[in-house]
């Protein structure tokens, strides 16, 4: 049930946030990685279109979609859907002692400091990340990339992202963290 290729306009995207499993099924995985620290597990997946994080804990599942607004999506369980061309923050007490807490800022560039910034994405090499370039919209142009920072903390997970959309000079950046409550 994946979906095909999709490139995702700021205009077209949406970020969720679902109080629930969302199966990997769903997307068209590019990248996936599993971060794991006591009480919980965090999978981190680029997918085609965005990004999608599911953080479990023993009281469930929170899940994040980074995706094109048109996007086949799973019925139930949405907590909140945001446009992305523009900024925005969240703070949400999803599932029972687990606060997730994310914000996005979209930011348009002139030409020589948007091929910067995606050439210091791309350099930046840790083993708390993911990368995927995928293709271009034409030869000439730049690959649309998507880099993934994450940081794992005692009690939850702190994710980066870094999206760049050549067609429009634009840079996507988003922080989510989300954090088991303190008994």
């Amino acid at each position: 049930m994946g979906v095909g290729p999709v490139r995702t306009r700021l205009g077209d995207g949406a970020f969720r946030v679902f109080g629930k499993a969302v199966h990997p099924e769903w997307f068209s995985v590019r990248a996936h990685e599993r971060f794991a620290l006591g009480p919980w597990e965090a999978d981190v997946r680029i997918v085609e279109g965005g990004h999608a994080i599911a953080f479990a804990t023993a009281g469930g599942v929170v899940t994040e979609v980074l995706g094109a607004r048109d996007a086949a999506m799973p019925a139930g369980g949405l907590l909140l859907d945001s446009p992305i061309d523009g900024e925005d923050a969240v703070l949400l007490r999803p599932i029972r002692r687990v606060t997730y807490q994310a914000c996005h800022e979209v930011e348009r560039v002139d030409p020589e400091i948007f091929r910067h910034l995606c050439d210091e994405a791309t350099m930046d090499a840790s083993p708390d990340r993911l990368f995927h370039a995928f293709e271009p919209s034409n030869r000439l142009a730049p690959r649309p990339i998507v880099h993934v920072h994450v940081d794992r903390l005692p009690r939850g997970v702190s994710v980066q992202t870094f999206h760049s959309f050549p067609d429009e000079l634009a840079v996507l950046r988003s922080q989510s963290l989300f954090e088991i409550d303190p008994v």
